[in-house]
């Protein structure tokens, strides 16, 4: 995808590079390095595109938070933001899979020698990571941070699809994602028209996000979820499941969530859930004060202008950004 002109990139200088193939379709990495000079190495945001798991890019900058750039610039940050395969051509375990090899490279020389040879040379800081993400990159943020909970600081998700079971992704909702009905029909036609099979990780036609927003009416998404997810194991899919895990833990900075009041998208409920577990599961436990939900007035994607500067916000991931930056 090129580089599209943004106030949200506004900045940056952004490199793009592959962190990986399938057969022969590369997969890419967005890095956004701030263009202001900055001495020793950068802290790092990794930022995880949304669109159900079945749209969308890094890139796309509809999904893009106006605050994560103007976090990022405040603090010298590198912002590094993954594609990763979508359905339904791939499976949400090649999914889980391409977010693991994401964070392999991170920590590979192919990332050191890009930055080295950048018009600017700089460094990251891989001990100061932040994981962000919004919808399904909100998962895919909360994933990534309870995965390696010591060797990420903090995580910051909107509206973070956390719980893609069958009760709130398996059942036809009682009203269509932002008021407007799509037929049934969208679907078997989008899904036939999918190369099942093939490595597709980049899409951003309107068609696609309608298909999105009809699996979710529905109730298909959770059959899509699990089609091809036989033998990974349930605290990988789910993470209300991983908060069970004997010995959890999180990240020192916590886990912070903003959700919109209104979200006709993902349920306001399964979110509230899954935070009120964390702090439960982990109390008396680094991180268990940064474990945070605030609700705004608001649909799904609300805060994709919202800037940084906003005091309820800047408070909601002060815990998580003081950890971060230590």
């Amino acid at each position: 995808m090129a580089i599209p002109s943004s106030p949200k990139l506004d900045g940056f200088d952004v490199l793009q590079t592959n962190f990986k193939h399938v057969g022969d379709h590369p997969i890419r990495a967005d890095i956004l390095v701030p263009q202001k000079p900055h001495t020793g190495k950068r802290p790092v945001i990794l930022r995880f595109h949304g669109g159900g798991l079945v749209f969308g890019d890094s890139l796309f900058m509809n999904f893009w938070p106006h605050w994560a750039s103007d976090l990022a610039l405040a603090h010298n940050a590198i912002i590094i933001s993954p594609n990763y395969r979508l359905m339904p051509e791939g499976t949400s375990a090649q999914i889980y899979e391409d977010i693991e090899d994401f964070w392999s490279w991170l920590h590979s020389p192919s990332l050191v020698e890009l930055l080295a040879a950048h018009s600017t040379p700089t460094e990251v800081d891989l001990d100061r990571i932040l994981t962000a993400g919004e919808s399904a990159g909100g998962l895919l943020s909360v994933y990534l941070a309870l995965s390696h909970p010591t060797d990420i600081r903090a995580a910051t998700v909107a509206y973070p699809s956390v719980d893609l079971g069958p009760d709130e992704f398996g059942h036809p909702r009682a009203s269509p994602c932002f008021g407007n009905h799509i037929p049934e029909s969208v679907i078997q036609a989008e899904e036939s028209a999918a190369k099942i099979g093939t490595a597709e990780s980049s899409i951003t036609d309107e068609s696609r996000l309608v298909y999105m927003l009809a699996i979710v009416e529905h109730g298909t998404l959770h059959g899509v979820y699990e089609r091809g997810a036989e033998g990974v194991p349930q605290k990988v899919l789910y993470p209300m499941v991983k908060l069970e895990e004997p010995g959890l833990d999180i990240p020192v900075g916590g886990i912070a969530v903003i959700h919109g009041r209104q979200d006709s998208v993902v349920p306001i409920g399964g979110v509230e859930r899954f935070v009120e577990r964390a702090r439960e599961v982990t109390r008396g436990k680094a991180g268990n004060e940064g474990v945070v939900l605030t609700v705004r007035d608001g649909e799904h994607g609300f805060d994709a202008d919202v800037r940084y500067s906003e005091e309820w916000l800047s408070d909601t991931f002060k815990f998580a950004v003081d950890a971060w930056v230590k």
